[in-house]
């Protein structure tokens, strides 16, 4: 990948819109100084489960996707994270190995800031720590939520949540920004039923009810979200029920049931 594209990257911009949004000019400048910027190729291991932690990352341009092999051989995709996101920091703070595999997907650009600058950074202006506590905080509400849902929500609530959260439509704890363009799935029907623990079968029936109604659109290897806010009415039905009561008087035919683009 030509140095041009990393040379053009503003390192303190970038983390203004990650997670140093909002906090002094000279932490942030601090915190620019000490990373570096690496660019790597479609496929990349950028670490290991079971690694032990190098440092932590900010997305620059590109994705990341995060796996975890089942005791099958099969790779269950978690999370893809895209550009402002951050990761790596759960194994910096418990210095416990690195609980997935990331790789990169697509070309991508990374800001790393390895274990010992990441250490110093705190170490020179600790009141970066209630960032990370609130995203720690964050990601733990979410593990209750997931484990909750997994045992009381029906599969297409849980699917089209799923859905919505990996195109980024709708936020998630590894991803709380939301992106306009967001549609894209990038998973495929074997990989959505690996995450929810159901059969392939399960999900391409689900899929194929969705695309029927225009919900949806199957692709090799991922899926085409069409009508993001019917899905959303299907992911968050206690949202929907409390709408309604909130506008009684709205009918069927005023309700934007063609989302638009």
């Amino acid at each position: 990948m030509p140095n041009r594209i990393i040379d053009d990257i503003d390192k303190v911009a970038l983390l203004k819109q990650s997670w140093l949004e909002g906090y002094p000019d000279q932490v942030v400048e601090d915190a620019a100084a000490c990373a570096s910027l690496r660019a790597v190729e479609d496929g990349t291991l950028l670490h290991a489960r079971g690694a032990e932690a190098d440092g932590f990352y900010t997305i620059a341009r590109g994705a990341v996707r995060f796996t975890r092999t089942t005791a099958d051989g099969h790779a269950t995709t978690i999370a893809v994270l895209d550009a402002p996101s951050c990761f790596g920091e759960i194994s910096l703070f418990d210095g416990l190995p690195r609980s997935h595999d990331g790789h990169a997907s697509g070309p991508t650009v990374l800001l790393f800031h390895a274990k010992t600058d990441f250490q110093r950074l705190l170490a020179r202006h600790p009141a970066i720590y209630e960032c990370f506590a609130k995203m720690l905080c964050l990601r733990l509400r979410t593990t209750f939520d997931l484990v909750e849902e997994a045992a009381t929500a029906p599969l297409p609530q849980r699917l089209a949540r799923r859905m919505l959260e990996l195109a980024h439509i709708a936020p998630s704890a590894m991803n709380v920004a939301t992106l306009a363009r967001g549609r894209e799935v990038p998973l495929t029907q074997e990989e959505l039923g690996h995450l929810l623990g159901k059969s392939r079968q399960s999900i391409a029936k689900l899929l194929r009810q969705w695309e029927q109604n225009g919900l949806v659109k199957t692709k090799y290897g991922r899926v085409s979200i069409r009508q993001p806010q019917s899905l959303g009415r299907i992911a968050y039905p206690e949202r929907t029920t409390v709408q309604r009561k909130a506008a009684p008087s709205m009918s069927h035919d005023t309700r934007d049931d063609k989302d638009s683009p």
